[in-house]
């Protein structure tokens, strides 16, 4: 039962497997629609979330490309979280921008506020995964002044 007052999508949709490239996770659409509450009028079009979700592992991706996570070895547990929630916010966040330019003349302004606020707070929780998951690096050290 959706209590949200927003119409969510139908899972039985096609899941679509986003692949990682062998040391960051493998990416779904089943799961970025069921756990981030995207709308129906964009759970059912596949191409978009692949590409909203490509999107956005590729940014994540090039912020961590400096940070040396592990010493080879895979992500732990910890660590998977931390990537997945900044990949899906991030793509979170692109998709409600989208959704800016399919609203109507009358409700475009309240809409446009309400998605840009929607858009920061994803954009906000991106930025803290990611935070998280550095925080999380072997490499890091702590030098006393």
């Amino acid at each position: 039962m959706n209590l949200s007052g927003m119409p969510q999508a139908d899972l039985q949709s096609v899941n679509v497997e986003v692949s990682g490239n062998g040391y960051y996770p493998a990416l779904s659409t089943a799961y970025f629609i069921e756990h981030y509450a995207i709308a129906q009028e964009y759970a059912s079009k596949s191409a978009l979330l692949v590409e909203k979700l490509k999107r956005a592992q590729g940014e994540i991706n090039q912020e961590l490309a400096s940070a040396v996570l592990t010493n080879g070895e895979p992500l732990n547990a910890q660590q998977v979280i931390f990537y997945l929630d900044a990949v899906y916010s991030k793509a979170k966040a692109n998709l409600l921008v989208s959704k800016l330019g399919t609203t109507h003349r009358d409700n475009a302004t309240a809409q446009s506020q309400t998605a840009i606020d929607n858009y920061d707070h994803w954009q906000r929780q991106s930025i803290n995964a990611l935070r998280l998951l550095q925080s999380l690096s072997v490499n890091l050290s702590v030098e006393l002044l």
